[in-house]
């Protein structure tokens, strides 16, 4: 087994504890980014710990899509709390 898919787990991991500890006063945009980061290290996980290919097939399509859909709310909320600062 590849020790750097251990090491994507944990990144994803980390990143997600940091954005909720840092972006408490961003509220539902500190929120989304740290779900992404948690879809991320699950993701991850599962590929890692269950030797589970996620990146292959249908599971790459569905990967490939949950990011689509993670980017669009992101920019979504982010333009609505630019505007709604101004």
């Amino acid at each position: 087994m590849d020790v750097m898919q251990y090491f994507y787990v944990f990144l994803w991991a980390a990143l997600a504890v940091m954005t909720v500890i840092v972006g408490r006063k961003e509220g539902l945009l500190a929120v989304i980014i740290a779900s992404f980061f948690v879809f991320m290290a699950v993701w991850y996980g599962i590929r890692a710990f269950g030797n589970v290919p996620m990146f292959e097939g249908v599971l790459d399509i569905v990967f490939k899509c949950v990011l689509g859909a993670f980017a669009v709310l992101l920019g979504v909320v982010w333009v609505i709390k630019r505007r709604s600062g101004k």
